[in-house]
């Protein structure tokens, strides 16, 4: 009996890692195997792909992101073979068993870790048994257990980190790591506040895999600890751990709560910890306290504010904030005032994110108490509540795309920081919204641009309100290229006066050798802009070793 386990990741830098535990739990006993799909492949080839695999049995991962797609392949698949046996797992099916089981011509639904369940599925399937498995449901028997595997039977098997047919790609996909299994807060949005309790894999178990992916290359970790700091001597060895056997060119995610970082740990990571290698995401969601007590999430903004700037002073941790709109009691106007608590921090990312409604969550059980009316379809998202309108909503995701597009990127940086420091200095959300509108209301395209005209886009828009940042905009410009570009302004020059500019520069033998450069350097790498009366500000382009460096300046300026 032929076992295929499969999923559809959200893009092709992404892994399983469940998959990969499931194989590693079985592939002793059964005859099963693993495939990963991404998203944006064809699904008529997906199907084609695994009916070819001639399996018997045929698993599938189901999360958010993938199970519109999945719905789709499991139909075609049933339709072409009704003989195959199918099985679903994942977070998207375990806390409805029974709804998927009547929609989807599935045979099985393993609710919770499915490691050591698959195995018994498997069993019982080839011994031709009656499946009464805890954490198993079918259209007979509806399980209301949600499994949780022993992390001390896990940790005897082969390791899902070290199988040889993933290492030649680790330095193209990210690598999803574990340390611990579990949360300990109870976010009634979160489908890990339905798990209790938090299990810790054991510390050598975690230094030899770590040891591992270090050693063949891998250049992304991201670690699935839902908490990740909660337990402060296992937070501090795996910092300490990652530090001591650094690594060019890898870098590690956490997501951690900030405001039970200890100064003392914050202190530590700002001296001994190297620049680009750890980048933590916290989730703030709302500074509201009455929306923070209703969904259960407790934290100390203050706190939390004091040690996110502390972090960011040390300039050793990329951050990246997530809010949270459509939250119970969060007005329009009280979610931008979350906005801007969050935003005035000024770390490198903040995700402006949207509610969503997750099937087993809490708040979903509660949607009726706080009007809420949110898509029926995935990710379940929001449409308003009794707080906040649809047109409200709009408008955050108006400001959204700006967010993402102007701050996010990172492209705008020299802009931004010009633009909220003086024109809209603390008043960042109406920043971003009313540029996100300019661009709705203009009809501009959403997709199928060039860079430069994101960076017209923006210049325009400034402009209307009488905002003239070009030489602002003309450095982050410079930024994203290697070689000369062509700009998105007019020219303040003529062809003949550029050329007449490059000559005479050119002719200048002193600047050329106190600046070690050539006239052909002059002519065909340097930009020239004006900076006041006979100033100019030249930039040189096809030097700098990578993005991350800036483009050497200099100011020249004609002798009188």
């Amino acid at each position: 009996m032929k076992t295929i386990l499969t999923t559809l990741n959200a893009k092709y830098i992404h892994t399983s890692l469940a998959l990969r535990w499931i194989y590693v739990a079985n592939k002793d006993s059964f005859d099963i195997d693993f495939i990963e799909y991404s998203l944006k492949e064809d699904i008529d080839f997906i199907v084609q792909e695994l009916l070819n695999t001639q399996c018997d049995v045929l698993g599938f991962s189901v999360c958010i992101w993938n199970v519109d797609q999945t719905e789709i392949i499991i139909k075609r698949l049933k339709q072409i073979k009704p003989e195959l046996i199918l099985f679903v797992g994942g977070p998207e099916v375990t806390y409805e068993p029974e709804y998927f089981l009547n929609k989807w011509p599935i045979d099985y639904v393993i609710s919770g870790e499915g490691e050591f369940v698959v195995g018994e599925l498997l069993q019982a399937i080839g011994n031709d048994s009656p499946i009464l498995i805890d954490g198993v449901s079918s259209k007979q028997h509806i399980s209301k257990k949600v499994i949780q595997a022993d992390i001390d039977e896990l940790i005897k098997l082969d390791s899902p980190y070290q199988l040889d047919r993933d290492k030649k790609n680790m330095q193209h996909r990210i690598i999803y790591f574990e340390t611990s299994r579990g949360c300990p807060f109870q976010c009634q949005y979160c489908l890990s506040s339905l798990e209790k309790g938090v299990r810790y894999f054991p510390k050598e178990y975690i230094e030899q895999n770590l040891a591992y992916l270090i050693k063949e290359d891998s250049r992304q970790i991201k670690f699935l600890d839902r908490t990740f700091n909660i337990n402060k001597s296992h937070t501090e060895f795996v910092f300490q751990y990652l530090i001591q056997h650094y690594r060019p060119n890898l870098s590690c995610q956490f997501e951690v709560y900030a405001d039970i970082l200890s100064e003392e740990l914050i202190q530590n990571l700002n001296s001994n910890l190297p620049v680009n290698f750890f980048r933590f995401e916290i989730g703030i969601q709302s500074t509201y306290e009455p929306t923070n007590l209703a969904v259960k999430r407790m934290q100390d903004f203050e706190v939390l504010a004091r040690n996110i700037r502390l972090l960011i002073e040390g300039k050793k941790v990329d951050l990246h904030l997530d809010l949270i709109a459509g939250l119970p009691h969060e007005s329009y106007e009280r979610f931008i005032q979350s906005f801007n608590d969050v935003f005035q921090l000024k770390a490198k990312e903040v995700q402006l994110g949207f509610l969503k409604l997750l099937r087993g969550t809490n708040l979903r059980k509660q949607a009726d108490k706080y009007g809420y009316v949110y898509s029926e379809s995935a990710p379940y998202e929001v449409i308003e509540n009794k707080a906040i309108t649809s047109e409200e909503l709009d408008k955050i995701r108006m400001a959204e795309f700006a967010l993402d597009k102007l701050w996010n990127s990172g492209r705008f940086s020299r802009t931004m920081n010009l633009i909220f420091s003086t024109y809209y200095a603390n008043r960042y959300y109406e920043f971003f919204y009313s540029f996100g509108k300019y661009y709705k209301e203009k009809g501009l395209p959403i997709f199928g641009y060039q860079l430069e005209d994101l960076y017209r886009f923006l210049y325009e828009f400034l402009l209307s309100l009488e905002i003239d940042v070009l030489p602002s905009l003309k450095t982050d410009y410079y930024q994203n290229y290697n070689i000369r570009p062509h700009g998105f302004w007019k020219s303040e020059f003529t062809k003949k006066e550029r050329k007449q500019l490059h000559y005479q520069i050119g002719q200048d033998k002193e600047f050329l050798q106190k600046n070690r450069l050539t006239r052909k350097i002059v002519e065909k790498q340097m930009t020239i802009d004006p900076l006041y009366e006979n100033s100019y500000q030249l930039t040189l382009f096809g030097v700098r070793k990578s993005n991350a460096e800036e483009h050497p300046v200099y100011i020249y300026q004609f002798k009188k």
